[in-house]
């Protein structure tokens, strides 16, 4: 079978536009019709974030630690809304039912796309790995150990391999298979759950997909039914996430929306901090089933073996958009429009704007990047 963009498109179209059609008879919100109060105001929000992703590992710090309450008005509320794949929250925000989202670069990518149901800006970097975190393929338990990646690779050649479409580790798959013209006997479709068990099963050869699902199932801290085999870091290709929020949620509470990026900030320093490494294991552990304290502590922290393409850096904070993260967007949006998938070639005007996080961090005097996470050997994972 040969995995061409093409082929891509069907697939992630599927998966994405048919999630979109349970909006069809929805009410879009737009300006002026969702309630947000004037500033200075108590306001409710509700917030849409993946616990299963380290990309949303700072909301769940300000979830867990109640960051929000130091920053909002006094008596805000807010609601935190976990989702499994980021196609969930991009549905809900698109719907007007969630204002803001942590999302992995594909899903935000895709929701500042939809401008004929609501506008969607982009306002945060939450994290950029060298394909540390999304871009990570990982083979059954019983596959030879490979060397390297390349070696790996060539295995994969007439294998059964799943994830997720329309996701990340999708994407990440199919520029694999389009730059090395390896060619998989399938490519199934699974959730993370789904996908899990058929591995267990050994019904898949590999699986894509990402932290901290990959941590759950490999053998280094997790139920040993899977090895990391592949990751971005050898092909140059990293991933990212994002804070995306409505533009009418900004233009209404411009206070809010700064106060959310500092009490992001806050979060994103605490997760960069050593000696918060444990309690940020605990917290992701305390918001999630499934994920014990090593594991929620390697998918961020851990490092992933060297022969299967681990970086020295497991993570970065840019917090804004920079270079190399404007860089990595681009590519996204041209991989998706050639796909067909958006029907633009480029990020719709002032959907990437990080003007709040460049005067939030202006104001306090702090440089950018924020910092990065070293790869630390498993012997520092808590026991």
């Amino acid at each position: 079978m040969t995995y061409t963009k093409k082929w891509w498109a069907r697939a992630a179209q599927k998966t994405l536009l048919a999630s979109l059609l349970l909006l069809q008879g929805e009410h879009f919100a737009r300006a002026g019709d969702q309630g947000y109060g004037k500033v200075g105001q108590p306001v409710h929000l509700v917030v849409g974030y993946q616990p299963y992703d380290t990309v949303s590992y700072s909301a769940a710090v300000i979830r867990g630690l109640a960051l929000w309450k130091k920053f909002l008005p006094a008596g805000s509320e807010v609601e935190f809304q976990a989702g499994l794949q980021g196609s969930i929250i991009v549905n809900q925000m698109l719907a007007g039912k969630q204002q803001i989202g942590y999302l992995g670069d594909v899903p935000a990518v895709l929701v500042t796309t939809k401008t004929e149901q609501a506008k969607v800006k982009l306002v945060v970097n939450t994290g950029f790995s060298a394909g540390q975190r999304c871009n990570v393929i990982m083979v059954r338990a019983d596959a030879p150990d490979f060397k390297t990646s390349q070696d790996a690779i060539k295995w994969l050649d007439g294998k059964t391999i799943a994830t997720p479409k329309g996701s990340c580790a999708d994407r990440f798959l199919g520029n694999v298979i389009d730059r090395t013209h390896i060619k998989p006997d399938a490519i199934m479709n699974q959730s993370l759950e789904v996908l899990s068990t058929n591995l267990r099963a050994k019904k898949l050869d590999a699986v894509a997909l990402w932290e901290p699902t990959a941590s759950r199932i490999g053998n280094l801290v997790g139920e040993g039914i899977a090895k990391y085999a592949i990751t971005g870091y050898p092909f140059d290709i990293p991933d990212s996430g994002y804070i995306a929020m409505r533009d009418d949620f900004m233009t209404q509470r411009p206070d809010v929306v700064k106060a959310w990026v500092k009490m992001e900030m806050e979060a994103q320093r605490f997760i960069l901090d050593p000696k918060n490494q444990l309690k940020v294991a605990e917290i992701v552990k305390g918001q999630t089933t499934g994920i014990t304290l090593r594991m929620a502590w390697f998918s961020i922290y851990g490092a992933i073996p060297v022969t299967a393409g681990g970086s020295p850096i497991r993570d970065e904070k840019p917090f804004v958009f920079d270079e190399r993260v404007h860089k990595q967007l681009n590519s996204i949006y041209t991989f998706l429009h050639q796909s067909k998938v958006i029907n633009v070639g480029e990020a719709p005007v002032g959907s990437l704007d990080d003007s709040v996080a460049r005067a939030v961090a202006n104001e306090a005097g702090t440089s950018l990047p924020l910092g990065s996470i070293k790869a630390q050997d498993i012997a520092n994972a808590p026991k």
